[in-house]
């Protein structure tokens, strides 16, 4: 079961658009580093939406009761990740694919 709040879907559907992508532009192998590119693009595209998605400024509530503020704001995460983490770990899995390709 995959748990997800808000937008946070958007972590793994990202990756697996851009991968079907590449191998719909490309039936005849023509890219050599072409899960790298399509890992480096999913990071970087993640990494900007979940920033732009969990930076969002919520709303302050007063609780009339006890005068305290609240700050009410939307999450987007995956598995209670937040999805620019997501990014991070696309990215170094970019590097760890890339490197195998020179050992």
């Amino acid at each position: 079961m995959i748990i997800w709040q808000g937008f946070g879907f958007l972590a793994a559907l990202i990756p697996f658009v851009l991968l079907v992508l590449l191998s719909l532009l490309d039936k005849s192998n023509t890219f050599t580093y072409g899960n790298e590119l399509v890992l480096v693009v999913s990071a970087i595209a993640v990494w900007l939406v979940g920033k732009k998605l969990n930076g969002a400024k919520g709303k302050v509530l007063i609780d009339p009761e006890i005068k305290q503020e609240v700050l009410l704001k939307n999450k987007h995460t995956l598995f209670w990740i937040p999805m620019e983490w997501y990014g991070l770990l696309l990215g170094a899995l970019a590097v760890f694919v890339f490197s195998k390709h020179f050992v």
